[in-house]
């Protein structure tokens, strides 16, 4: 297994990644392939930009076939901001549904219409409970504040990163 490493990006089996990328861009006529990709990238987007808030610095993020990994290793970060960050993704899908919502209310597309159900679904498809996408990290998080508040106060375990949405090494 390759990887390539450009400042903060590290690009795990760059070939194959931009090989496959570009079949599927190259058969993808319709363009909704690239209006789900936009979808999932302006989702990792809103992670990145919440942990650059909280932490003052980017991560390291990894590339794979899968999508993109945050490697936050050594960082010390509480219940409440690793849900508040494992929101931010779902959160920016939600957004710019209801933004395009309230777009096609106006003047209706198809690519309109593909851009708002790219953004809901892929914001759903994060909220389910299954590691390692943000639902199961959320749940985690919520019950840790919640043991915080109402039990004893233990410390979540942490997410590998395994398939790529957003997770943490």
């Amino acid at each position: 297994m390759s990887r390539v490493r450009v400042g903060k990006l590290v690009f795990r089996d760059p070939i194959l990644l931009c090989g496959a990328v570009y079949l599927l861009l190259y058969f993808d006529a319709s363009g909704f392939l690239r209006l789900g990709l936009l979808a999932a990238v302006l989702h990792e987007l809103g992670h990145i930009l919440v942990y650059c808030i909280q932490q003052r610095h980017l991560p390291v993020i990894e590339v794979t076939m899968t999508g993109f990994c945050m490697h936050t290793a050594g960082e010390r970060l509480s219940p409440r901001q690793r849900l508040v960050l494992a929101a931010a993704g779902p959160a920016v899908n939600f957004l710019l549904a209801g933004v395009w919502a309230l777009r096609l209310s106006q003047t209706t597309t198809i690519r309109g219409i593909a851009f708002w159900a790219a953004n809901l679904l892929t914001g759903l498809f994060n909220l389910l409970p299954v590691p390692p996408l943000d639902g199961a990290q959320m749940t985690v998080c919520a019950a840790a504040l919640w043991r915080q508040k109402y039990g004893k106060c233990t410390q979540p375990a942490g997410n590998d990163c395994k398939t790529g949405t957003f997770g943490v090494k």
